[in-house]
């Protein structure tokens, strides 16, 4: 016992806590936000602040409890010690089972009864490795190996976790030193005088509004003065090209990359925020980052750019922390961490965030209700709702659910809305009101078909229906005019008030594809009724050059700019803005490399999180299969990384599969939008 000395104490002490740690409280977070930094507005360096400080701390309560255990008693603690820690490493790496994604759904931690005894097993196992080690191989007296073999082990596994650590940051993507926010200032806000009002239900398709009118005819007939627009079509689809059009009439034709585009757009005053804003309007839109510039900042009065988003360290840190060690936990202690994803995304947000979900966003509006603000002479205000967005998890009356039907998510959304209508009108605003209802895009078919309600300042009496060809292409140019100003270079739009319902018009439609094929967008024309989907010509597409060569670690990404779409030949689904599925059980990406590698290479794949994981991913380069493993929760945490020989490639293109073969027949029968079971990719390297 005389090795165990208060130097040797402290020196043990400080490898052991380092290892656990640097395992748990410092890489186990970090890996969780590097997984998740496309979605969040904040930068690495805030989470390094808080894992940093929880890790010192930890690190200082293992050296000094290792100085206060007694020297008889220290090589069973140091074994304990490194057995839990071993125990947490597996878990966290190699052990976690899928879950399913964590949205809110209750997992039924009954059915899991048989992993979570064999799980138990594995932990005992680990936590008795250091003891039956050392009876195997040490002797009684050797009490200077022991604690060097227990070093050892602890910094071995420290050294095998930092190459996955310095991968994950390699591909990160550094944020901007300002960050554009949402706020919910002026939520509920409205004008004596003039109120502009446009609520933007994404994915609200005109057939979803008429099925819905079938129940509840009067929607229509109590709100007085609307004409309901039953040929009306979106110029862009979806929400990433629908979003944009509605506010600048401007198409994304992949001229460059989805950010420089918005960048571009809203970078002179040729825009409805930038025109209503000078035409003395209070400016307000309540939506997703995604589709607005830092430029918008000038014009929208709920917009800021901030330098430090995260309000709260200590809330960051404890919702960082608890989903680390969801991972992290045994299975029979994880149910007392288990948290939804959004929960973890909204902590970080300041208390006057806007959140993107309908049902807060009533919740917000049943306590304020409408103000009155008398120094608002004008009011422009934007309302973009999730809508019809699956998963369906509203019901008829507006309130969170697990799961609801869609029947009940079309109800949700005109409750909210009825609600709000009904607080204009005893408010005194409604009738000094424009009031525009409708969709970024359709759902059906094209997803081209919206729904478009309008009522104008003034305009009394029954509900009215139109026929005229209307485009979202026209908002623009409709939305200024109210305020007496003017767009140019409107190449689609027109005077939306001057069509004729029986005026023949061709319209333009601009859609990113969805199946079989990389990113490209499509234009298509019509001269037809928005119902008349087979009548769409497919009249140009734009694409990125495929044939552009690929130069070794430039990463690919498959979020808003996506850079590795352009090599996807096969199976690859829509880009969200965020990431991109594959379909299954086959995805193809063909990558002109501009030299063919003399050494091997080795790729990383960064998967969105948000997937219900848990099938077997193969992977095969060329058809050389590289890859092969049961994908769950840790790989979408850690990335997923395989090693490709020069053998591979034929001549300096690498072809890549990947395969999912067992896909069940349930998914493949979903569209690739609503399955679970796919994989979202959001980054891909060679190194």
């Amino acid at each position: 016992m005389e090795y165990y000395s208060v130097k040797n104490r402290f020196k043990i002490g400080l490898i052991l806590g380092f290892f656990f740690a640097f395992t748990v409280f410092f890489y186990g977070p970090i890996g969780i936000y590097l997984s998740n930094a496309e979605e969040l507005k904040f930068g690495l360096s805030s989470v390094l602040r808080d894992v940093t400080i929880v890790s010192v701390i930890f690190l200082a309560l293992a050296v000094l409890i290792s100085l206060i255990v007694p020297k008889k008693l220290f090589r069973w603690y140091s074994l304990l010690f490194l057995g839990g820690g071993i125990a947490f490493y597996v878990q966290g790496n190699y052990i976690n089972h899928s879950y399913g994604v964590l949205d809110g759904a209750s997992i039924d931690w009954s059915s899991y009864t048989g992993y979570g005894i064999l799980n138990t097993a594995v932990w005992l196992i680990c936590i008795l490795l250091p003891f039956i080690a050392m009876l195997i191989f040490g002797r009684k007296k050797e009490e200077k190996l022991i604690a060097k073999a227990v070093c050892m082990v602890a910094l071995f596994l420290v050294v095998i976790q930092i190459p996955a650590m310095i991968v994950q940051m390699t591909s990160y993507k550094k944020k901007d030193t300002l960050a554009l926010e949402i706020t919910d200032h002026g939520l509920f806000d409205m004008s004596a005088e003039e109120n502009i009002v446009v609520f933007v239900v994404d994915t609200m398709d005109e057939r979803f509004y008429e099925k819905y009118l079938k129940e509840h005819p009067e929607f229509e007939t109590n709100n007085d003065g609307f004409v309901h627009y039953d040929n009306a079509m979106t110029g862009g689809a979806r929400t990433m090209l629908g979003m944009p059009i509605m506010l600048t009439g401007v198409p994304y034709e992949r001229e460059e990359s989805y950010s420089e585009y918005i960048n571009k757009i809203y970078s002179d005053d040729n825009n409805v925020l930038a025109k209503m804003s000078e035409a003395g309007y209070d400016v307000k839109v309540y939506s997703e980052t995604l589709f607005y510039s830092q430029d918008t900042e000038k014009y929208v009065s709920n917009f800021e750019l901030v330098t430090r988003p995260v309000v709260s360290y200590y809330v960051l840190g404890k919702k960082l922390y608890k989903l680390s060690l969801f991972k992290f936990m045994p299975h029979f202690l994880k149910k007392r961490f288990w948290m939804e994803t959004s929960e973890f995304e909204s902590a970080m947000k300041a208390e006057d965030s806007y959140d993107f979900n309908d049902a807060i966003f009533y919740e917000k509006y049943k306590k304020r209700g409408i103000t009155v603000d008398e120094n608002l002479k004008k009011n422009f205000i934007v309302y973009h709702m999730r809508g019809m967005h699956v998963p369906y998890n509203i019901d008829e009356n507006g309130i969170q659910q697990k799961s609801v039907k869609q029947k009940q998510q079309i109800a949700g959304c005109f409750t909210i809305i009825q609600s709000i209508l009904d607080g204009m009108k005893e408010s005194g605003v409604y009738d000094n009101s424009t009031i525009m209802i409708t969709a970024d895009h359709g759902a059906k078919k094209y997803l081209n078909k919206i729904m478009l309600m309008l009522k104008e300042k003034g305009a009394t009496g029954e509900c009215t229906y139109n026929g005229a060809p209307v485009s979202s292409f026209d908002f623009p140019i409709y939305f200024t005019s109210l305020a007496g100003q003017t767009l140019t270079g409107q190449k689609y739009g027109v005077d939306m008030m001057s069509l004729k319902e029986d005026e023949v018009r061709t319209r333009y439609f601009y859609r990113n594809t969805s199946d079989n094929s990389r990113v490209v967008v499509q234009k298509y024309e019509t001269s037809e009724h928005a119902k008349e989907g087979k009548a769409m010509k497919l009249v140009d597409t734009f694409q990125d050059d495929a044939g552009k060569p690929y130069e070794l670690g430039t990463p690919l990404s498959f979020d808003a700019d996506a850079t590795g779409n352009t090599y996807a030949v096969e199976g690859f689904g829509d880009n969200t803005g965020f990431r991109t599925r594959i379909h299954g059980p086959k995805a193809t990406l063909v990558i002109p490399f501009a030299k063919k590698p003399e050494k091997t290479v080795k790729a990383t794949l960064k998967l969105f999180e948000r997937n219900e994981l848990g099938r077997e991913l193969v992977i095969e380069a060329n058809g050389h299969e590289v890859y092969r493993k049961q994908v769950g929760p840790e790989d979408a945490s850690n990335n997923i990384t395989f090693e490709i020989d020069p053998s591979c490639f034929e001549d300096n293109t690498l072809t890549l599969d990947f395969l999912t073969p067992e896909l069940s027949q349930d998914e493949m029968n979903e569209k690739v939008t609503d399955r679970t079971e796919t994989l979202s990719f959001v980054t891909l390297i060679f190194e």
